[in-house]
């Protein structure tokens, strides 16, 4: 079960809070990342309230009406509701994920710029008129919602994917909010049970719910089922409690587990399953919760609520809103043809020239720097992955290019100012000999590269856009999370090997692979 949670910090920025006669603290930046801190921006007739951390936005029209936190807060939990009850999450989380989202509200003064960027996009996508949204069908918030949801990403922190947002909330919903059964342990039931985080408890979870289905088995068998039947509904349970392993529970941690199951059962076997096999993994799991209710393992409630998963499941399988991933995927193979295209059309004269790359970590002493040479025709997201991998980043972070009043995003951050551009759209070759360009990366730490551009002496080179030669550095580079450079600092303070001349042949050895790596992170 979820615990409770002492407070829900909302951020706003100056005249929204005034607008809404709300007292704001100062940032707190404990809880900047956290599923219980909320960003908002008033675009036209629209209001958004993202998530922070699971980047999900709630939207509430006409925000004119609102001139104090009360209504706010009433119209943001109403639209909330529905939102909830449109995403693909069990209806019976709903409640828990209300009352851990609505205790105690805190206003905050002040927009993280993470938070921003993906505020902004949402903004862009309510404002283009002839996009992703079908406006002619008069979409609800919540549909709107949904919508925006679907149509951006994010890198898991942990996998380094990069998923739906949805994706992200569906799975926030399944792993911190649980529904318990109640089970009416005796002397026989209470084998079934395992609490134990301990590593000798890996194995007790699979000794356990091979009891479960052994017991099972002998149930099905005195009940006079075919063997076919039997199979079948022995494979079922075998399969789901190997979810609940997988997912660190038992069959009695959470009775919402079904919907997820039928939800993502053709994702986890790679394969289409029929509607026909389908209804018979449904029925399959029915029976399970028979069995968990003869043992006294399921209550009458459980056993409904249980059933009610397995239905919710089931409906999900085949509503319109699935629909949203055949979308997406057409959007990401479309983006990859895009991209295709574009390094087919890079012009010939970029190739022709050399550029030597000078760049420096600012605010930071003693000076931290790489000299290398690059093609011209190396598109700018690569040479950003370039320069980043030469100074440790490890793709943890957001980052962007700036020349001049002119920045560079990765497109999925586009923020839509005629000031900014995509990194996969324009290359090295397009400035000039003496352009000074500034990269930024980590917008909490705060990292910055001035890149000195300068033509390279002798004959150029011919290049695949794609390599590159070190010549010279000096300094370790970058901590990820330290701080920024004060950090690194006082990190270099007991660590003398930060400050030390480069590794120049090491360095270039393993600089594509790293590039490579680092690359995936942002795809």
């Amino acid at each position: 079960m979820e615990k409770e949670l002492v407070m829900v910090i909302i951020a706003v920025d100056n005249l929204l809070a005034q607008h809404l006669h709300v007292n704001t603290r100062a940032r707190f930046k404990g809880q900047l990342g956290s599923a219980q801190n909320w960003s908002v921006r008033v675009t036209g007739d629209f209001m958004i309230i993202m998530n922070n951390q699971l980047a999900l936005p709630v939207i509430v029209r006409h925000p004119q009406r609102f001139n104090d936190s009360r209504s706010f807060m009433a119209a943001f939990k109403r639209q909330f509701l529905a939102l909830l009850e449109l995403a693909p999450i069990p209806h019976a989380k709903i409640s828990l994920i209300r009352n851990a989202q609505f205790a105690t509200v805190s206003f905050e003064n002040g927009i993280n710029r993470e938070a921003d960027r993906y505020l902004q996009n949402y903004a862009n996508l309510l404002n283009d008129h002839n996009g992703v949204i079908d406006w002619s069908k008069q979409p609800s918030n919540a549909e709107l919602a949904l919508q925006l949801a679907e149509e951006t990403w994010k890198k898991d922190p942990v996998s380094g994917e990069r998923l739906p947002i949805m994706d992200f909330f569906e799975d926030y919903a399944m792993m911190n909010f649980h529904l318990p059964a109640h089970p009416n342990f005796n002397e026989h039931n209470r084998a079934y049970l395992y609490r134990s985080s301990s590593l000798n408890d890996i194995m007790n979870a699979v000794a356990v719910n091979q009891q479960f289905l052994t017991d099972y088995r002998r149930l099905l068998d005195r009940h006079g089922k075919s063997d076919q039947i039997i199979d079948r509904d022995v494979d079922v349970a075998a399969d789901y409690c190997s979810l609940c392993e997988a997912n660190g529970i038992s069959p009695l941690d959470d009775l919402a587990l079904p919907y997820y199951y039928l939800l993502h059962y053709n994702e986890r076997q790679d394969e289409n399953i029929s509607d026909t096999a389908l209804k018979g993994i449904a029925t399959g799991l029915r029976e399970f919760a028979r069995f968990m209710r003869s043992q006294h393992l399921f209550n009458d409630d459980d056993f409904s609520q249980f059933n009610q998963a397995v239905a919710q499941g089931w409906d999900a399988l085949h509503s319109q809103r699935r629909t949203y991933r055949l979308r997406q995927l057409f959007r990401r193979l479309q983006l990859q043809f895009d991209r295709q295209q574009q390094n087919v059309r890079r012009p010939l004269d970029m190739a022709r020239q050399t550029f030597h790359v000078r760049v420096e970590l600012a605010d930071y002493r003693p000076q931290m720097w790489r000299e290398f040479e690059v093609s011209g025709d190396t598109r700018l997201d690569k040479f950003c992955f370039q320069v980043l991998t030469l100074f440790n980043a490890r793709g943890n972070h957001l980052f962007d290019l700036w020349a001049g009043k002119t920045g560079y995003q990765l497109p999925f951050l586009d923020s839509g100012y005629e000031e900014t551009a995509s990194l996969t759209k324009h290359w090295l070759g397009e400035f000039q000999p003496g352009d000074q360009l500034i990269l930024n990366y980590d917008f909490g730490d705060s990292w910055k590269f001035t890149i000195q551009l300068q033509a390279a002496a002798g004959r150029p080179r011919r290049s695949n856009g794609d390599r590159a030669t070190l010549l010279a550095g000096f300094g370790r580079g970058i901590i990820e999370d330290i701080g920024g450079p004060s950090g690194l600092t006082q990190a270099a303070k007991d660590d003398l090997t930060v400050n030390q001349p480069l590794d120049v042949a090491t360095v270039q050895e393993d600089w594509g692979p790293a590039i490579a790596a680092l690359q995936r992170h942002y795809e």
